[in-house]
């Protein structure tokens, strides 16, 4: 009796395993709402469009320099680059005015100059879309091939003679020796 309750049941659960479908690839959406709920995610800040001042648009920042009496600063315009201006201690730099200079010893991309044009005033900074370090003068270097057929050959050096002194006229050919290995004798 054992055995018929045993194969009704097995009998009755067999269509419904043999109607199951495959497996299917889990949707993104059926699993964001645990990522934008967990409280260990770091939820992104809202910001508005970034605006930028004219002169933050403008201008870039090219270099700064320790000088005796504060710092040398050069800034550089991003449309016409032969456009400079520079701010030297003790000297006008026209129309505009460093008000302050924080350099980064560390890391150059976080130094900053805080400028003013007329009522404008912003921060510049370096532009790393616009600055491009030029390689140094060992790698540009061309690499030169020494050709084995236009290298003039000599001989190999004779032991018991000074190979410096007392040139000889005629050139020695070099001929390769041959190697010889003695069989073992088995």
């Amino acid at each position: 009796m054992r055995y018929i309750t045993t194969i009704l049941i097995t009998l009755s659960i067999l269509p419904a395993m043999v109607s199951a479908k495959p497996p299917q690839k889990p949707r993104y959406g059926q699993f964001s709402i645990l990522v934008t709920r967990s409280p260990f995610t770091i939820k992104p800040t809202q910001t508005a469009g970034v605006t930028l001042t004219p002169l933050e648009r403008d201008w870039m920042l090219g270099s700064i320099r320790p000088a005796e009496n504060g710092y040398a600063v050069t800034l550089i315009n991003k449309k016409n680059r032969k456009d400079r201006i520079r701010f030297i201690p003790g000297f006008s730099s026209g129309e505009f005015k460093l008000l302050e200079v924080k350099q980064d010893p560390r890391s150059y991309k976080n130094s900053r100059v805080k400028i003013r044009k007329g009522t404008q005033i912003a921060w510049i900074g370096y532009d790393e879309k616009l600055i491009k370090v030029k390689p140094s003068g060992a790698a540009k270097a061309p690499v030169r091939k020494i050709s084995v057929t236009k290298r003039p050959r000599t001989a190999p050096p004779i032991p018991g003679r000074n190979s410096t002194s007392g040139k000889s006229k005629h050139r020695v050919r070099h001929v390769p020796r041959t190697r010889r290995v003695p069989r073992s004798g088995r």
